[in-house]
């Protein structure tokens, strides 16, 4: 305990001295052995709106809102500047002409400014960059090439590197250069311009556009990374447990990054590897069985220090964009030692962009974090972005690993005691009356007509204190593995409804159901109070108790005989739904055409179950 308390982060360590909100919180845990859902439902931390595979790839509509405004600016200084100028121009030829593609463009920018502000999205946002750059040509042109003019064509070189990326505003930046290039020489041809001071402006264009567009980028990459980093860690709670922690940040980051799917491995010391699952419905959930298996050893291959990306395009683009990329995080340099493994894990996950990020990297054990997106080709800025938002966030998921540790140790200490304590009281009464209806049973005389009564009351409270020697002995010991102990108590239950009520009770169970100890202890009462309610409240001679396994949940059957003619009125039993809900689980009633009446009981299996999954 101490050593676990010792490799908490000193920041959280408070969080742990609050033993009422930590019980709390793990309590509110959930997870079973096929699927289990990361959250609950009330608590789960809203998505990120998905990123459109055309739009701008990490442009958030605030920053979009922003360039919006930035583009009225520039129209606004196009027009003050076009009716500034002297030039010999005729005011009735060219003049015109200047202030129609002035207010044109003024109208233009006004528009896009409205369409960012109501939350539309444009049909072909990459042509904005270009229909900037051809209006303040045009105003050029028509201005005689003035250099404040052409100054202007940095604010398009800007919006292509802040949308779409550091190419795109190079890309912008080059041809912008050699259009204004172009210009100038037809202008000296013309003999209105004069070299070599009228190419003074696309050298600036040329040189400064790339740095803009870097710097441009630089700073979208902080912005973005503080922004995914801030909430993230306002959502994130080490004390609600790795579900609710794995749950957070996939639900998280897979729109951040357009990823259709995503998974997060997480494999502390001291517990067993739990892989969670995103889709592209939002829906978490942690994974079991075989699949669980395949993915932890194809993730366990891939090197721990690299991070990577695999491309799978078809067609002509195939052979630029397929393939591996690879990134050493310690030495922030590519490497190729991914490339393997991410192919092999990409063939058996069938993902077209593959992005495979390292996290938790002191452990002895690999955790990764993996996106496949369809939408988007994930590049080498995706996977330093990605890097610098959960380096800090990599000590929340250890201290929420420590925290499951330092609850179970918690759990298992007050198991034990209060074990030892129903063994010490609540077991002692039960041994009395064992050993009292054993002294009667010797003492009733063969020919006794009370002593067949006496000898299934003293078989049924052997069985019952069997039983309860059981529970206490699972509880101290703090065994949780999934067993065949459901069928078994059932069956006995069944007898002593036999023997005692004369209500007919018939047990089936699906081959090979494996149910946790834990579960079991939960349903074993259930179904005593469902078979009591028969009892009590229908003429029923007979019931049939039917358990099916499920992936994911248990699910009951109790079904009695009715009145065809006369079917009972709907009623749900209020203390078997109360109990239910408290397990998370679902009650409903059905009255059959052919004359029975079926409770069905639905209930996620627990903690129990998910401790014996492979």
């Amino acid at each position: 305990m101490d050593k676990v308390w010792e490799r908490l982060q000193p920041g959280r360590r408070e969080q742990v001295r609050q033993p009422q909100e930590a019980r709390e919180a793990m309590e509110q845990r959930v997870a079973t052995p096929g699927v289990t859902p990361g959250a609950r439902a009330d608590t789960a931390p809203v998505a990120e709106p998905a990123v459109d595979a055309g739009v701008a790839s990490y442009t958030s509509p605030e920053i979009r809102r922003v360039l919006a405004n930035m583009r009225v600016l520039v129209a606004i200084f196009a027009i003050a500047e076009v009716l500034s100028l002297s030039s010999p121009l005729s005011v009735a030829s060219r003049g015109g002409a200047m202030a129609y593609a002035a207010f044109g463009y003024a109208a233009y920018a006004g528009g896009l400014c409205w369409i960012e502000f109501r939350g539309h999205r444009l049909l072909w946002p990459r042509l904005i960059a270009w229909v900037d750059v051809a209006w303040i040509l045009t105003f050029a042109w028509l201005a005689a090439m003035h250099s404040s003019l052409l100054m202007l064509l940095f604010f398009p070189v800007l919006f292509a590197a802040v949308s779409f990326g550091f190419l795109s505003g190079l890309l912008v930046s080059l041809i912008a250069a050699a259009l204004t290039a172009a210009q100038i020489m037809v202008r000296v041809q013309d003999g209105a311009a004069i070299l070599p001071e009228a190419m003074l402006p696309p050298l600036l264009i040329l040189v400064f556009g790339p740095v803009l567009a870097a710097l441009a980028c630089v700073g979208m990459r902080i912005n973005e990374q503080m922004t995914i980093a801030e909430r993230l860690l306002a959502l994130l709670d080490p004390r609600l447990g790795v579900a609710r922690m794995a749950d957070t940040l996939l639900r998280t980051l897979a729109p951040r990054f357009a990823a259709d799917r995503g998974w997060l491995l997480i494999w502390l010391p001291g517990s067993e590897a739990r892989l969670f699952r995103v889709g592209a419905d939002g829906a978490c959930a942690e994974l079991h069985g075989e699949l669980r298996a395949t993915l932890i050893d194809a993730l366990g291959r891939l090197p721990a220090t690299v991070a990577a990306v695999h491309q799978r395009t078809a067609g002509p683009r195939r052979w630029c964009f397929a393939g591996p990329l690879g990134l050493e995080l310690a030495r922030r340099r590519a490497s190729g030692a991914a490339r393997v493994p991410m192919q092999q894990l990409a063939e058996l996950l069938e993902a077209r962009s593959l992005l495979a990020l390292p996290i938790c990297r002191r452990s002895p054990h690999p955790n990764w974090l993996v996106l496949d997106s369809r939408r988007r080709r994930y590049r080498s800025r995706d996977l330093e972005l990605l890097s610098a938002v959960m380096e800090p966030l990599a000590p929340l998921v250890e201290n929420a690993g420590l925290l499951e540790c330092l609850a179970d140790e918690a759990m298992a200490t007050e198991r034990a005691r209060i074990g030892r304590d129903l063994h010490d009281t609540a077991i002692q009464p039960y041994l009395g009356l064992k050993y009292g209806i054993e002294a009667l049973a010797r003492k009733a005389a063969p020919d006794n007509p009370l002593r067949a009564d006496i000898l299934s009351l003293q078989e049924v409270t052997v069985g019952e204190l069997h039983n309860l020697r059981e529970l206490v002995s699972g509880m101290r010991s703090g065994t949780s593995a999934a067993d065949n102990a459901l069928a078994p108590a059932l069956q006995r239950q069944a007898r002593r409804f036999t023997e005692l009520f004369g209500l007919d009770v018939v047990v089936g169970c699906d081959a090979g159901l494996s149910i946790g100890r834990r579960l079991a202890a939960a349903i074993f009462p259930i179904v005593g109070e469902a078979l009591t309610n028969i009892r009590r409240h229908t003429a029923a001679t007979a019931a049939q108790i039917t358990v099916r396994d499920h992936p994911q949940t248990c699910e009951l059957q109790i079904r009695n005989a009715h009145d065809p003619a006369a079917a009972p009125p709907a009623f749900m039993p209020r203390s078997i739904a109360e109990r239910v809900h408290a397990l998370h689980g679902s009650v409903r009633v059905e009255l059959q055409q052919a004359g029975f009446t079926d409770l069905i009981i639905s209930i996620p299996k627990g903690p129990a179950a998910r401790a014996s999954a492979p």
